[in-house]
């Protein structure tokens, strides 16, 4: 079986393992979910199914690698740097999971366990090896049909996109209006200047002044960081309290 697996040694920043996953990298899932459930479903034993998805999967691995290199070498892939790395780590997850249960299975072990030891990078990815192992259990303990089990964690990791999608569609309005809030004190600023009234030498050139800009500043950037939180708890289904 050619596969290959790419070891990185020294700690990942952050930022890579545990940002926000962009729906290129979500709709890998449901697809590598997909066609494990296909080729069960036609009958293939799980040990042959997880062996030609590592295949497959390794054949996208250097098409992308070879897309992303030549965007590289052309300058175009620098804006998108660390999206494009963390999409290069959810698939090294996806190519590790599926080696992990591929070699395992040849063995006639449980696979459930196996793809609970399955070292992935992305907290993003690590949920979705959870979820493929809490089915994967119920069809070892329960016996019901694997191939069903997974068309149904495939359909709701679709829905989870769909939700995202409209999530993010809802927000951007509040971005908007949170930043041009932001800059409102500044455009009064220059609002000021411009009808001569000459707000900066009011506010550096008295106590009464400074005291205001001061305060000011405080509650404007108070109100940005109130704002994104509020941002980001509507982002995570989190009331505020």
């Amino acid at each position: 079986m050619k596969t290959r697996r790419k070891n990185i040694s020294r700690p990942l920043p952050h930022r890579l393992t545990h940002s926000k996953a962009g729906i290129e990298e979500m709709e890998l899932w449901p697809d590598t979910v997909w066609r494990l459930a296909a080729m069960l479903r036609a009958g293939l034993a799980p040990a042959r199914a997880f062996q030609l998805l590592a295949e497959e999967n390794a054949e996208d691995e250097e098409t992308s690698g070879e897309s992303q290199a030549k965007s590289l070498f052309t300058g175009k892939e620098n804006p998108l740097r660390a999206k494009n790395r963390a999409l290069e780590l959810a698939q090294e997850d996806i190519q590790t999971l599926l080696i992990t249960c591929a070699e395992t299975a040849a063995k006639g072990l449980p696979l459930a366990e196996a793809m609970q030891a399955a070292t992935v990078k992305r907290n993003y990815s690590n949920q979705r090896v959870e979820e493929l192992r809490a089915c994967w259990y119920i069809g070892e303990r329960t016996g019901a049909p694997l191939a069903s089990v997974l068309e149904r964690l495939a359909r709701y990791l679709e829905q989870e996109i769909d939700l995202s999608q409209a999530r993010d569609s809802a927000m951007s309005g509040p971005k908007s209006t949170g930043t041009i809030l932001s800059w409102l004190p500044l455009l009064g600023l220059g609002l000021g200047i411009l009808m001569g009234t000459n707000p900066v030498g009011i506010l550096l050139g008295s106590i009464p002044g400074a005291v205001a800009g001061v305060l000011g500043v405080f509650l404007a950037l108070a109100g940005r960081r109130w704002t994104a939180r509020l941002v980001q708890r509507a982002e995570r289904g989190i009331e505020p309290s």
